[in-house]
C-alpha cells in the first residue's frame, strides 16, 4: 500500500476532458486521449514536489482520480463505471517550460518522480454515479479550481470503455481523468 492506495500498476492521464480546460487551452477534443504516468510519480498528499533546475513553470492541476476495482477489457461506456471502485484526489503536476519538447506524451514534463500526489484517502463508488464527484483545488489557501464529473465531455465509464479497447485495465490502475479551467504555475513555497 502507497498512502493508503495499492501502488498501480498503469497510472494513465486524460488529456482533456472538462468543456472548462478545452475553452481555456482554446482546443476542442473529439475524443479523448491519454499519456502514461510512471508509478515513481506518486507522492504522498501535502508532500514537496522538487522543480528541476533549469525549469521555472511547474504548475498543478486538481484531478479526481479513479481507481479500478476489477479488471475492464472491451467494455462498454454503461459498463465502464462498473469497473471503478474508488475514487480520490489527484495532482497532476507538470513542468510547461518541456510541454512543447514533449510533444504529447508528458515523459518529462509529467513523469518527474512526486509529480502525481494522490488521495490521502479512496472513497468507495458504491451507491454513487459518475456524475457525483467535485474537483476543488486550492494553492495558498485560495481556491483556483472548481468544477464537477457532471460536466465531463468524456464520463468516467467512457474513458474506461475507451481504454479497455486498448489494454487491459487492471485491479489497482489509476486513471487521472483531467483538469478544469484554473490551472496554472506555482511558485517555490506555494
Amino acid at each position: 500500500m502507497t498512502y493508503g492506495i495499492n501502488t498501480p500498476g498503469k497510472i494513465i492521464a486524460v488529456h482533456l476532458s472538462y468543456p472548462s480546460r478545452m475553452q481555456q487551452r482554446g482546443r476542442e477534443a473529439a475524443l479523448p486521449s491519454y499519456f502514461l504516468k510512471p508509478s515513481s510519480s506518486l507522492a504522498e498528499t501535502g508532500g514537496t514536489i522538487e522543480r528541476p533546475a533549469g525549469t521555472e513553470l511547474l504548475a498543478f492541476e486538481g484531478e479526481i482520480a479513479l481507481v479500478i476495482g476489477k479488471p475492464a477489457r472491451w467494455v462498454t461506456p454503461e459498463q465502464g463505471w462498473s469497473h471503478v471502485a474508488q475514487v480520490t484526489a489527484a495532482n497532476d503536476f507538470g513542468l510547461y517550460d518541456l510541454r512543447a519538447a514533449d510533444k504529447g506524451s508528458n515523459v518529462r514534463n509529467k513523469g518527474g518522480d512526486g509529480f502525481t500526489p494522490i488521495g490521502p484517502a479512496a472513497i468507495s463508488t458504491e451507491g454513487l454515479g459518475q456524475g457525483d464527484f467535485r474537483v476543488r483545488t486550492w494553492v495558498n489557501g485560495q481556491l483556483v479550481q472548481d468544477d464537477t464529473s457532471d460536466t465531463l465531455k468524456f464520463p468516467f465509464g467512457q474513458l474506461v470503455a475507451d481504454l479497455s479497447q486498448h489494454m487491459t485495465l487492471e485491479t489497482g490502475d489509476v486513471i487521472l481523468t483531467g483538469t478544469p479551467d484554473g490551472s496554472s504555475v506555482v511558485l517555490p513555497g506555494d
